[in-house]
């Protein structure tokens, strides 16, 4: 595997791994509130970017639809 550290000094390094496992430990203590709210702002950068394309509502005829469809 790839070294991750692309010349970093060893206190810059450091750093790195400490900011990955505070990113981690704020992750893993995430409420589903704030996981939602992680959610919706990626989302909105995805359609900013344009990752993601807007897709049109769907009816509720529609989605009802969807749900009775056999798998």
């Amino acid at each position: 595997m790839a070294d991750k550290s692309g010349g970093l000094s060893g206190e810059a390094q450091a750093d790195w791994q400490a900011s990955d496992q505070s990113l981690l430990a704020a992750t893993l203590t995430a409420t589903p509130a704030q996981r939602l709210a992680w959610l919706e702002e990626a989302l909105h950068l995805a359609y900013a970017s344009g990752a993601l394309k807007p897709r049109k509502p769907i009816s509720q005829e529609e989605w009802e639809a969807m749900g009775s469809s056999p798998r």
